[in-house]
Protein backbone atom coordinates (compact mmCIF):
# COMPACT_ATOMS: atom_id res chain seq x y z
CA UNK A 1 0.00 0.00 0.00
CA UNK A 2 1.17 3.49 -0.78
CA UNK A 3 1.48 5.18 2.63
CA UNK A 4 1.93 8.64 1.12
CA UNK A 5 -1.27 8.25 -0.86
CA UNK A 6 -3.10 7.20 2.30
CA UNK A 7 -1.95 10.33 4.14
CA UNK A 8 -2.80 12.61 1.20
CA UNK A 9 -6.37 11.29 1.03
CA UNK A 10 -6.98 11.94 4.72
CA UNK A 11 -5.48 15.43 4.49
CA UNK A 12 -7.60 16.22 1.43
CA UNK A 13 -10.72 14.99 3.23
CA UNK A 14 -10.18 17.00 6.43
CA UNK A 15 -9.05 20.14 4.57
CA UNK A 16 -12.02 20.65 2.26
CA UNK A 17 -12.96 23.96 3.88
CA UNK A 18 -11.39 27.07 2.39
CA UNK A 19 -8.82 29.22 4.11
CA UNK A 20 -9.50 32.86 4.79
CA UNK A 21 -8.79 35.29 2.00
CA UNK A 22 -5.23 36.41 2.52
CA UNK A 23 -2.36 37.33 0.28
CA UNK A 24 -0.97 34.15 -1.24
CA UNK A 25 2.80 34.05 -1.39
CA UNK A 26 4.94 32.11 -3.86
CA UNK A 27 5.62 28.56 -2.69
CA UNK A 28 8.58 28.39 -0.31
CA UNK A 29 10.18 25.98 2.11
CA UNK A 30 9.32 26.15 5.83
CA UNK A 31 12.73 27.63 6.64
CA UNK A 32 12.31 30.33 3.97
CA UNK A 33 8.82 31.07 5.27
CA UNK A 34 10.16 31.64 8.77
CA UNK A 35 12.91 33.91 7.49
CA UNK A 36 10.84 35.99 5.07
CA UNK A 37 7.36 36.07 6.67
CA UNK A 38 7.72 35.54 10.43
CA UNK A 39 11.16 36.90 11.40
CA UNK A 40 10.48 40.51 10.26
CA UNK A 41 7.38 40.73 12.50
CA UNK A 42 7.53 42.45 15.92
CA UNK A 43 7.68 40.18 18.97
CA UNK A 44 4.78 42.01 20.61
CA UNK A 45 1.06 42.53 19.88
CA UNK A 46 0.37 44.81 16.94
CA UNK A 47 -1.66 48.00 17.50
CA UNK A 48 -4.71 46.31 15.97
CA UNK A 49 -4.41 43.30 18.30
CA UNK A 50 -3.95 45.64 21.26
CA UNK A 51 -7.22 47.36 20.30
CA UNK A 52 -9.01 44.00 20.34
CA UNK A 53 -7.58 43.20 23.77
CA UNK A 54 -8.51 46.61 25.19
CA UNK A 55 -12.07 46.22 23.83
CA UNK A 56 -12.76 43.28 26.16
CA UNK A 57 -14.63 43.68 29.43
CA UNK A 58 -11.17 44.31 30.88
CA UNK A 59 -7.87 44.98 29.15
CA UNK A 60 -6.21 41.58 28.73
CA UNK A 61 -3.01 42.82 27.08
CA UNK A 62 -0.76 42.17 30.08
CA UNK A 63 -2.34 38.74 30.68
CA UNK A 64 -1.72 37.67 27.07
CA UNK A 65 1.94 38.75 27.17
CA UNK A 66 2.57 37.14 30.58
CA UNK A 67 0.93 33.87 29.52
CA UNK A 68 2.91 33.73 26.28
CA UNK A 69 6.22 34.08 28.12
CA UNK A 70 5.34 31.38 30.68
CA UNK A 71 3.99 28.82 28.17
CA UNK A 72 6.80 29.27 25.64
CA UNK A 73 9.28 28.97 28.50
CA UNK A 74 7.71 25.60 29.37
CA UNK A 75 7.66 24.44 25.74
CA UNK A 76 11.29 25.45 25.10
CA UNK A 77 12.80 24.95 28.56
CA UNK A 78 16.25 26.15 29.45
CA UNK A 79 18.77 24.07 31.38
CA UNK A 80 20.10 21.90 28.58
CA UNK A 81 23.60 23.38 28.64
CA UNK A 82 26.16 20.68 29.38
CA UNK A 83 23.58 17.90 29.27
CA UNK A 84 23.54 15.06 26.76
CA UNK A 85 20.04 13.94 25.89
CA UNK A 86 19.30 11.95 22.76
CA UNK A 87 15.89 11.92 21.08
CA UNK A 88 15.14 10.84 17.53
CA UNK A 89 18.82 11.13 16.70
CA UNK A 90 19.22 14.75 17.83
CA UNK A 91 21.66 15.98 20.46
CA UNK A 92 19.47 18.32 22.46
CA UNK A 93 22.51 19.67 24.28
CA UNK A 94 23.81 21.13 21.04
CA UNK A 95 20.44 22.16 19.62
CA UNK A 96 18.73 23.62 22.65
CA UNK A 97 21.36 25.97 23.96
CA UNK A 98 20.27 29.32 25.29
CA UNK A 99 20.62 31.16 22.00
CA UNK A 100 18.71 28.54 20.04
CA UNK A 101 15.93 28.55 22.65
CA UNK A 102 15.59 32.34 22.59
CA UNK A 103 15.39 32.38 18.79
CA UNK A 104 12.68 29.68 18.71
CA UNK A 105 10.69 31.39 21.45
CA UNK A 106 10.91 34.67 19.57
CA UNK A 107 9.70 33.11 16.29
CA UNK A 108 6.88 31.22 17.99
CA UNK A 109 5.78 34.41 19.75
CA UNK A 110 5.66 36.36 16.48
CA UNK A 111 3.65 33.62 14.78
CA UNK A 112 1.26 33.43 17.74
CA UNK A 113 0.50 37.16 17.67
CA UNK A 114 0.09 37.10 13.88
CA UNK A 115 -2.46 34.28 13.86
CA UNK A 116 -4.25 35.58 16.97
CA UNK A 117 -4.82 38.92 15.26
CA UNK A 118 -6.15 37.19 12.14
CA UNK A 119 -8.58 35.10 14.23
CA UNK A 120 -9.76 38.19 16.11
CA UNK A 121 -10.46 40.04 12.86
CA UNK A 122 -12.38 37.09 11.48
CA UNK A 123 -14.44 36.61 14.65
CA UNK A 124 -15.21 40.32 14.97
CA UNK A 125 -16.47 40.35 11.39
CA UNK A 126 -18.71 37.32 11.92
CA UNK A 127 -20.05 38.50 15.29
CA UNK A 128 -20.32 42.14 14.19
CA UNK A 129 -18.65 43.16 17.46
CA UNK A 130 -15.14 43.92 18.70
CA UNK A 131 -15.69 42.69 22.25
CA UNK A 132 -14.13 39.21 22.16
CA UNK A 133 -13.91 38.67 25.90
CA UNK A 134 -14.98 35.02 25.79
CA UNK A 135 -12.27 34.20 23.25
CA UNK A 136 -9.41 36.33 24.55
CA UNK A 137 -9.87 35.23 28.18
CA UNK A 138 -10.01 31.54 27.28
CA UNK A 139 -6.95 29.98 28.89
CA UNK A 140 -6.98 26.70 26.97
CA UNK A 141 -7.37 28.49 23.65
CA UNK A 142 -4.26 30.62 24.19
CA UNK A 143 -2.15 27.70 25.40
CA UNK A 144 -3.13 25.62 22.36
CA UNK A 145 -2.38 28.53 20.03
CA UNK A 146 1.08 28.87 21.57
CA UNK A 147 1.64 25.13 21.25
CA UNK A 148 0.70 25.20 17.53
CA UNK A 149 3.09 28.10 16.96
CA UNK A 150 5.92 26.34 18.78
CA UNK A 151 5.31 23.06 16.93
CA UNK A 152 5.46 24.74 13.53
CA UNK A 153 8.60 26.68 14.38
CA UNK A 154 10.28 23.53 15.65
CA UNK A 155 9.19 21.50 12.62
CA UNK A 156 10.36 24.21 10.22
CA UNK A 157 13.87 24.05 11.69
CA UNK A 158 14.25 20.35 12.42
CA UNK A 159 11.84 18.70 10.00
CA UNK A 160 10.80 16.25 12.73
CA UNK A 161 8.31 16.01 15.59
CA UNK A 162 10.32 17.04 18.66
CA UNK A 163 7.75 18.49 21.07
CA UNK A 164 4.44 16.70 20.53
CA UNK A 165 2.82 14.93 22.36
CA UNK A 166 4.77 15.10 25.67
CA UNK A 167 4.62 18.90 25.66
CA UNK A 168 0.83 18.89 26.17
CA UNK A 169 1.12 17.74 29.78
CA UNK A 170 3.80 20.35 30.51
CA UNK A 171 1.52 23.21 29.48
CA UNK A 172 -1.66 21.71 30.98
CA UNK A 173 -3.77 20.99 27.88
CA UNK A 174 -5.02 17.79 26.27
CA UNK A 175 -5.42 16.54 22.71
CA UNK A 176 -9.13 17.42 22.76
CA UNK A 177 -8.24 21.04 23.53
CA UNK A 178 -5.57 21.21 20.84
CA UNK A 179 -7.61 19.57 18.10
CA UNK A 180 -10.17 22.38 18.24
CA UNK A 181 -7.48 24.93 17.43
CA UNK A 182 -5.36 23.27 14.73
CA UNK A 183 -7.88 23.68 11.91
CA UNK A 184 -8.53 27.34 12.74
CA UNK A 185 -4.78 27.95 12.93
CA UNK A 186 -4.34 26.65 9.39
CA UNK A 187 -7.31 28.62 8.07
CA UNK A 188 -6.14 31.91 9.51
CA UNK A 189 -2.49 31.69 8.43
CA UNK A 190 -2.72 31.92 4.67
CA UNK A 191 1.07 32.00 4.18
CA UNK A 192 1.65 28.67 5.93
CA UNK A 193 3.70 26.34 3.66
CA UNK A 194 2.04 23.15 2.55
CA UNK A 195 4.61 21.02 4.40
CA UNK A 196 3.62 22.62 7.71
CA UNK A 197 -0.08 22.23 6.97
CA UNK A 198 0.57 18.54 6.38
CA UNK A 199 2.49 18.45 9.65
CA UNK A 200 -0.47 19.81 11.62
CA UNK A 201 -2.79 17.42 9.80
CA UNK A 202 -0.59 14.50 10.81
CA UNK A 203 -0.74 15.69 14.42
CA UNK A 204 -4.51 15.87 14.16
CA UNK A 205 -4.69 12.32 12.85
CA UNK A 206 -2.64 11.03 15.81
CA UNK A 207 -4.95 12.84 18.21
CA UNK A 208 -8.14 11.60 16.55
CA UNK A 209 -7.15 7.96 16.42
CA UNK A 210 -6.30 7.56 20.10
CA UNK A 211 -5.23 10.60 22.13
CA UNK A 212 -8.66 12.27 22.41
CA UNK A 213 -9.97 8.94 23.73
CA UNK A 214 -7.10 8.38 26.16
CA UNK A 215 -7.28 8.63 29.94
CA UNK A 216 -7.10 12.23 31.12
CA UNK A 217 -8.61 13.73 27.96
CA UNK A 218 -10.79 16.79 28.53
CA UNK A 219 -13.28 15.23 26.09
CA UNK A 220 -14.67 13.30 29.04
CA UNK A 221 -15.28 16.50 31.00
CA UNK A 222 -17.36 17.72 28.08
CA UNK A 223 -19.23 14.42 27.70
CA UNK A 224 -20.17 14.50 31.40
CA UNK A 225 -22.07 17.74 30.73
CA UNK A 226 -23.40 17.11 27.21
CA UNK A 227 -24.24 13.40 27.55
CA UNK A 228 -25.06 12.58 31.20
CA UNK A 229 -25.79 8.86 30.57
CA UNK A 230 -22.04 8.39 29.92
CA UNK A 231 -21.03 9.88 33.29
CA UNK A 232 -21.17 6.61 35.21
CA UNK A 233 -18.89 4.75 32.78
CA UNK A 234 -16.46 7.70 32.58
CA UNK A 235 -16.12 7.75 36.36
CA UNK A 236 -15.86 3.94 36.60
CA UNK A 237 -12.93 3.94 34.16
CA UNK A 238 -11.30 6.99 35.81
CA UNK A 239 -11.02 8.99 32.60
CA UNK A 240 -11.61 12.60 33.65
CA UNK A 241 -8.89 15.17 33.02
CA UNK A 242 -6.90 16.80 35.79
CA UNK A 243 -7.59 20.44 36.60
CA UNK A 244 -5.56 22.75 34.41
CA UNK A 245 -2.44 23.91 36.27
CA UNK A 246 -2.10 27.63 36.82
CA UNK A 247 0.50 29.68 35.00
CA UNK A 248 2.38 30.22 38.27
CA UNK A 249 2.53 26.45 38.84
CA UNK A 250 3.87 25.90 35.31
CA UNK A 251 6.49 28.61 35.79
CA UNK A 252 7.61 27.17 39.13
CA UNK A 253 7.81 23.64 37.71
CA UNK A 254 9.82 24.87 34.74
CA UNK A 255 12.36 26.70 36.91
CA UNK A 256 12.75 23.90 39.46
CA UNK A 257 13.21 21.14 36.88
CA UNK A 258 16.35 22.70 35.31
CA UNK A 259 15.59 20.73 32.19
CA UNK A 260 15.97 17.31 33.82
CA UNK A 261 12.30 16.40 33.79
CA UNK A 262 11.84 17.47 30.18
CA UNK A 263 15.03 15.70 29.11
CA UNK A 264 13.84 12.45 30.66
CA UNK A 265 10.58 12.70 28.75
CA UNK A 266 12.73 12.75 25.60
CA UNK A 267 10.06 14.21 23.38
CA UNK A 268 8.05 11.01 23.28
CA UNK A 269 7.20 9.26 20.03
CA UNK A 270 3.52 9.39 18.97
CA UNK A 271 3.53 5.59 19.00
CA UNK A 272 3.27 5.51 22.81
CA UNK A 273 0.63 3.26 24.41
CA UNK A 274 -2.66 5.03 24.80
CA UNK A 275 -2.51 5.38 28.56
CA UNK A 276 0.71 7.42 28.31
CA UNK A 277 -0.67 10.11 26.02
CA UNK A 278 -2.48 12.04 28.75
CA UNK A 279 -2.13 12.70 32.47
CA UNK A 280 -3.78 10.09 34.67
CA UNK A 281 -6.55 11.08 37.06
CA UNK A 282 -5.70 9.44 40.36
CA UNK A 283 -8.88 10.10 42.31
CA UNK A 284 -12.24 10.23 40.58
CA UNK A 285 -14.47 8.67 43.22
CA UNK A 286 -17.88 10.40 42.97
CA UNK A 287 -17.81 10.75 46.77
CA UNK A 288 -14.95 13.24 46.40
CA UNK A 289 -16.08 16.33 44.45
CA UNK A 290 -13.70 17.60 41.79
CA UNK A 291 -11.84 20.84 42.58
CA UNK A 292 -12.96 23.96 40.77
CA UNK A 293 -10.71 25.83 38.40
CA UNK A 294 -10.68 29.62 38.93
CA UNK A 295 -9.20 30.38 35.51
CA UNK A 296 -12.11 28.64 33.78
CA UNK A 297 -14.88 29.81 36.09
CA UNK A 298 -15.36 33.04 34.14
CA UNK A 299 -16.11 31.22 30.88
CA UNK A 300 -19.61 31.01 29.46
CA UNK A 301 -21.78 28.10 30.53
CA UNK A 302 -21.69 25.01 28.31
CA UNK A 303 -25.46 25.39 27.94
CA UNK A 304 -25.03 28.71 26.16
CA UNK A 305 -26.62 28.63 22.69
CA UNK A 306 -24.19 28.10 19.86
CA UNK A 307 -23.43 31.39 18.04
CA UNK A 308 -23.95 29.50 14.80
CA UNK A 309 -27.57 28.78 15.74
CA UNK A 310 -29.39 25.51 14.92
CA UNK A 311 -30.66 25.25 18.50
CA UNK A 312 -27.65 23.38 19.90
CA UNK A 313 -25.30 24.48 22.65
CA UNK A 314 -21.67 25.37 22.01
CA UNK A 315 -20.54 22.30 23.92
CA UNK A 316 -22.69 19.94 21.85
CA UNK A 317 -21.43 21.58 18.67
CA UNK A 318 -17.81 21.03 19.72
CA UNK A 319 -18.41 17.35 20.42
CA UNK A 320 -20.27 16.89 17.14
CA UNK A 321 -17.42 18.51 15.22
CA UNK A 322 -14.96 16.12 16.84
CA UNK A 323 -17.16 13.12 16.04
CA UNK A 324 -17.42 14.27 12.42
CA UNK A 325 -13.62 14.36 12.18
CA UNK A 326 -13.36 10.90 13.71
CA UNK A 327 -15.93 9.63 11.20
CA UNK A 328 -13.94 11.09 8.29
CA UNK A 329 -10.76 9.45 9.52
CA UNK A 330 -12.62 6.14 9.88
CA UNK A 331 -14.02 6.47 6.35
CA UNK A 332 -10.53 6.75 4.86
CA UNK A 333 -9.26 3.77 6.85
CA UNK A 334 -12.33 1.63 6.16
CA UNK A 335 -11.98 2.41 2.46
CA UNK A 336 -8.35 1.26 2.39
CA UNK A 337 -9.01 -1.84 4.48
CA UNK A 338 -11.96 -2.96 2.34
CA UNK A 339 -9.89 -2.38 -0.79
CA UNK A 340 -7.15 -4.65 0.51
CA UNK A 341 -9.74 -7.26 1.47
CA UNK A 342 -11.33 -6.93 -2.02
CA UNK A 343 -14.80 -6.25 -0.64
CA UNK A 344 -17.64 -4.73 -2.64
CA UNK A 345 -18.64 -1.10 -2.18
CA UNK A 346 -21.99 -1.91 -0.46
CA UNK A 347 -20.10 -3.83 2.23
CA UNK A 348 -17.82 -0.83 2.75
CA UNK A 349 -20.85 1.42 3.26
CA UNK A 350 -22.44 -0.97 5.76
CA UNK A 351 -19.22 -1.16 7.77
CA UNK A 352 -19.03 2.63 7.86
CA UNK A 353 -22.72 2.88 8.80
CA UNK A 354 -22.14 0.56 11.76
CA UNK A 355 -19.06 2.51 12.87
CA UNK A 356 -21.01 5.76 12.68
CA UNK A 357 -23.81 4.37 14.83
CA UNK A 358 -21.39 2.99 17.42
CA UNK A 359 -19.70 6.41 17.60
CA UNK A 360 -23.00 8.10 18.41
CA UNK A 361 -24.95 5.41 20.28
CA UNK A 362 -22.29 3.24 21.94
CA UNK A 363 -19.65 5.91 22.48
CA UNK A 364 -18.27 4.12 25.55
CA UNK A 365 -16.70 1.47 23.30
CA UNK A 366 -14.15 4.11 22.24
CA UNK A 367 -13.11 5.03 25.78
CA UNK A 368 -9.34 4.62 26.25
CA UNK A 369 -9.08 2.67 23.00
CA UNK A 370 -7.77 3.14 19.47
CA UNK A 371 -10.22 4.00 16.69
CA UNK A 372 -8.75 1.23 14.52
CA UNK A 373 -9.77 -1.36 17.12
CA UNK A 374 -13.41 -0.43 16.58
CA UNK A 375 -12.96 -0.40 12.79
CA UNK A 376 -11.51 -3.92 12.77
CA UNK A 377 -14.39 -5.24 14.87
CA UNK A 378 -16.92 -3.56 12.56
CA UNK A 379 -15.34 -5.23 9.53
CA UNK A 380 -15.31 -8.62 11.24
CA UNK A 381 -18.93 -8.51 12.41
CA UNK A 382 -20.19 -7.58 8.93
CA UNK A 383 -17.86 -9.55 6.66
CA UNK A 384 -17.31 -12.68 8.77
CA UNK A 385 -13.84 -13.30 7.44
CA UNK A 386 -11.26 -14.88 9.71
CA UNK A 387 -9.66 -12.54 12.21
CA UNK A 388 -6.25 -13.52 10.83
CA UNK A 389 -7.14 -12.30 7.33
CA UNK A 390 -8.39 -8.99 8.64
CA UNK A 391 -5.40 -8.48 10.97
CA UNK A 392 -2.92 -9.31 8.21
CA UNK A 393 -4.56 -6.81 5.83
CA UNK A 394 -4.57 -4.18 8.57
CA UNK A 395 -0.92 -4.66 9.52
CA UNK A 396 0.44 -4.54 5.96
CA UNK A 397 0.84 -0.74 5.90
CA UNK A 398 3.95 0.37 7.77
CA UNK A 399 2.16 2.96 9.90
CA UNK A 400 0.05 0.34 11.72
CA UNK A 401 1.53 -1.27 14.82
CA UNK A 402 0.79 -4.76 16.24
CA UNK A 403 -0.12 -3.23 19.62
CA UNK A 404 -3.45 -2.10 18.16
CA UNK A 405 -4.60 -5.71 17.73
CA UNK A 406 -2.73 -7.19 20.70
CA UNK A 407 -3.53 -4.68 23.44
CA UNK A 408 -7.14 -3.52 23.84
CA UNK A 409 -7.95 -1.78 27.10
CA UNK A 410 -10.67 -3.21 29.36
CA UNK A 411 -11.70 -2.67 32.96
CA UNK A 412 -13.51 -5.73 34.16
CA UNK A 413 -16.50 -5.33 36.43
CA UNK A 414 -16.47 -7.16 39.79
CA UNK A 415 -18.35 -10.07 38.16
CA UNK A 416 -15.39 -10.66 35.79
CA UNK A 417 -12.56 -9.32 37.93
CA UNK A 418 -12.62 -11.66 40.94
CA UNK A 419 -14.91 -9.39 42.92
CA UNK A 420 -13.16 -6.11 42.11
CA UNK A 421 -12.66 -3.70 39.24
CA UNK A 422 -9.54 -4.75 37.38
CA UNK A 423 -7.80 -3.09 34.42
CA UNK A 424 -6.33 -5.32 31.76
CA UNK A 425 -5.18 -5.44 28.14
CA UNK A 426 -6.57 -8.21 25.94
CA UNK A 427 -6.23 -9.15 22.28
CA UNK A 428 -8.78 -7.87 19.81
CA UNK A 429 -10.47 -11.24 19.35
CA UNK A 430 -11.25 -11.50 23.08
CA UNK A 431 -12.42 -7.89 23.08
CA UNK A 432 -14.73 -8.62 20.15
CA UNK A 433 -16.33 -11.68 21.78
CA UNK A 434 -16.69 -10.43 25.35
CA UNK A 435 -17.36 -6.69 24.98
CA UNK A 436 -17.89 -5.49 21.41
CA UNK A 437 -20.41 -8.08 20.17
CA UNK A 438 -22.86 -7.88 23.11
CA UNK A 439 -22.89 -4.06 22.93
CA UNK A 440 -23.28 -3.80 19.14
CA UNK A 441 -25.79 -6.58 18.43
CA UNK A 442 -28.84 -4.28 18.82
CA UNK A 443 -27.40 -1.92 16.19
CA UNK A 444 -26.97 -4.56 13.50
CA UNK A 445 -30.62 -4.49 12.47
CA UNK A 446 -30.27 -0.78 11.68
CA UNK A 447 -27.41 -1.17 9.20
CA UNK A 448 -27.31 -4.78 8.05
CA UNK A 449 -29.64 -5.93 5.26
CA UNK A 450 -30.91 -9.47 5.21
CA UNK A 451 -27.88 -10.79 3.33
CA UNK A 452 -25.26 -8.12 3.89
CA UNK A 453 -22.57 -10.63 4.73
CA UNK A 454 -22.93 -12.28 1.37
CA UNK A 455 -19.83 -10.74 -0.17
CA UNK A 456 -19.82 -13.26 -3.03
CA UNK A 457 -22.36 -11.17 -4.93
CA UNK A 458 -21.93 -11.00 -8.70
CA UNK A 459 -19.12 -8.68 -9.68
CA UNK A 460 -21.32 -6.98 -12.29
CA UNK A 461 -23.79 -5.83 -9.65
CA UNK A 462 -23.71 -2.06 -9.97
CA UNK A 463 -26.41 -1.28 -7.41
CA UNK A 464 -24.50 0.57 -4.71
CA UNK A 465 -27.57 1.22 -2.62
CA UNK A 466 -28.08 -1.35 0.12
CA UNK A 467 -31.81 -1.93 0.06
CA UNK A 468 -33.21 -3.19 3.34
CA UNK A 469 -30.70 -1.30 5.47
CA UNK A 470 -32.67 1.57 7.01
CA UNK A 471 -30.85 4.84 7.48
CA UNK A 472 -27.28 3.79 6.66
CA UNK A 473 -25.02 6.80 7.16
CA UNK A 474 -23.82 7.98 3.73
CA UNK A 475 -20.20 7.20 3.08
CA UNK A 476 -18.15 10.42 2.78
CA UNK A 477 -16.75 11.33 -0.59
CA UNK A 478 -13.06 10.45 -0.45
CA UNK A 479 -10.88 12.42 -2.87
CA UNK A 480 -9.20 10.21 -5.43
CA UNK A 481 -5.81 11.78 -6.13
CA UNK A 482 -4.98 9.61 -9.12
CA UNK A 483 -5.08 11.18 -12.62
CA UNK A 484 -8.63 11.76 -13.88
CA UNK A 485 -9.81 11.56 -17.47
CA UNK A 486 -11.76 14.78 -17.88
CA UNK A 487 -12.96 14.20 -21.44
CA UNK A 488 -14.89 11.06 -22.44
CA UNK A 489 -13.81 11.35 -26.07
CA UNK A 490 -10.24 12.65 -25.71
CA UNK A 491 -7.14 11.58 -23.83
CA UNK A 492 -7.08 14.51 -21.41
CA UNK A 493 -6.18 13.94 -17.75
CA UNK A 494 -6.06 16.06 -14.60
CA UNK A 495 -3.88 15.24 -11.57
CA UNK A 496 -2.77 17.14 -8.42
CA UNK A 497 0.71 18.50 -8.96
CA UNK A 498 3.56 17.15 -6.87
CA UNK A 499 4.86 19.65 -4.25
CA UNK A 500 8.39 19.44 -5.66
CA UNK A 501 7.16 20.63 -9.05
CA UNK A 502 4.76 23.11 -7.53
CA UNK A 503 7.63 25.11 -6.00
CA UNK A 504 9.01 25.69 -9.47
CA UNK A 505 5.90 27.65 -10.40
CA UNK A 506 5.65 31.35 -9.72
CA UNK A 507 2.10 32.34 -8.91
CA UNK A 508 0.60 34.75 -6.41
CA UNK A 509 -3.06 33.92 -6.88
CA UNK A 510 -3.48 30.16 -7.16
CA UNK A 511 -4.73 28.20 -4.17
CA UNK A 512 -4.24 24.76 -5.73
CA UNK A 513 -2.00 23.40 -8.45
CA UNK A 514 -2.83 20.66 -10.93
CA UNK A 515 -0.99 18.91 -13.74
CA UNK A 516 -2.93 19.01 -17.01
CA UNK A 517 -1.78 16.70 -19.77
CA UNK A 518 -3.10 14.89 -22.86
CA UNK A 519 -4.58 15.78 -26.23
CA UNK A 520 -6.43 18.96 -27.02
CA UNK A 521 -10.19 18.66 -26.75
CA UNK A 522 -10.67 20.64 -29.99
CA UNK A 523 -8.26 21.22 -32.89
CA UNK A 524 -6.20 24.40 -32.63
CA UNK A 525 -7.72 25.25 -29.23
CA UNK A 526 -5.57 26.42 -26.35
CA UNK A 527 -5.72 24.18 -23.24
CA UNK A 528 -6.36 27.33 -21.19
CA UNK A 529 -10.02 27.25 -22.23
CA UNK A 530 -10.36 23.73 -20.91
CA UNK A 531 -8.58 24.75 -17.72
CA UNK A 532 -11.08 27.56 -17.18
CA UNK A 533 -13.91 25.04 -17.07
CA UNK A 534 -11.90 22.73 -14.81
CA UNK A 535 -11.09 25.55 -12.36
CA UNK A 536 -14.75 26.57 -12.21
CA UNK A 537 -15.69 23.02 -11.31
CA UNK A 538 -12.97 22.68 -8.67
CA UNK A 539 -13.93 25.92 -6.90
CA UNK A 540 -17.71 25.73 -7.32
CA UNK A 541 -18.36 24.35 -3.85
CA UNK A 542 -18.02 26.92 -1.09
CA UNK A 543 -18.81 26.32 2.57
CA UNK A 544 -20.04 28.92 5.03
CA UNK A 545 -17.93 28.92 8.18
CA UNK A 546 -19.54 29.58 11.52
CA UNK A 547 -18.05 31.34 14.49
CA UNK A 548 -15.02 29.82 16.17
CA UNK A 549 -16.25 27.23 18.66
CA UNK A 550 -14.02 27.11 21.73
CA UNK A 551 -16.31 26.01 24.55
CA UNK A 552 -14.20 24.59 27.37
CA UNK A 553 -15.64 22.98 30.49
CA UNK A 554 -14.57 23.93 34.00
CA UNK A 555 -14.12 21.27 36.66
CA UNK A 556 -16.73 23.00 38.82
CA UNK A 557 -19.28 22.43 36.05
CA UNK A 558 -18.31 18.76 35.86
CA UNK A 559 -18.71 18.50 39.63
CA UNK A 560 -22.19 20.06 39.46
CA UNK A 561 -23.20 17.53 36.77
CA UNK A 562 -21.96 14.59 38.86
CA UNK A 563 -23.34 15.88 42.17
CA UNK A 564 -26.55 17.88 41.47
CA UNK A 565 -27.27 18.34 45.15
Amino acid sequence: MNTCGYKRKFEALVSQTNTTNQLSLPPCSPAQWLQTVISPLPAKPSPELERFMSSCDRNVNDEVIYRANIILGAIFPKGYNGKRCMSAGFHLSSLMDSRWIEQRQDEALKLYYKVLESICESEAQKLQARNLTQLLTNESFHRCMLECSAELVSAAHMGARMLFPSVLERIGVTAFDLIRVTESFIKHEGSLPRELKRYLNSMEEIMLESMVWGRGSSLYNSLIIARPPLAEEICRLGLLAKPMPSLDAIAADNHLSNGEKVCSEAYNSPALPMEEHSPVVNNQNPKNPLPSMPLLSAFASPTQPNPGGRGSTSLETGINLLFNKVAKLAAVRINHLTERLKLLQPIREIVYGLFHRILNKETALFFNRHVDQIILCCVYIIVKMTTMEIKDSYLKPLQHTPQVVRQVFVKWSPAHGNGRNREDFIDIRTFYNKIFLPAVKPLLDEVKPAKASDQAAPANNTDDHCSGSPGISPFPSIPDLSPKKVSPSHNVYLSPLQPSKKRALISTGAKSYYAYFGERTLPYQSPSKDLTTINSSLHSRRKERGCLDLEFVSHSEVARALFPS
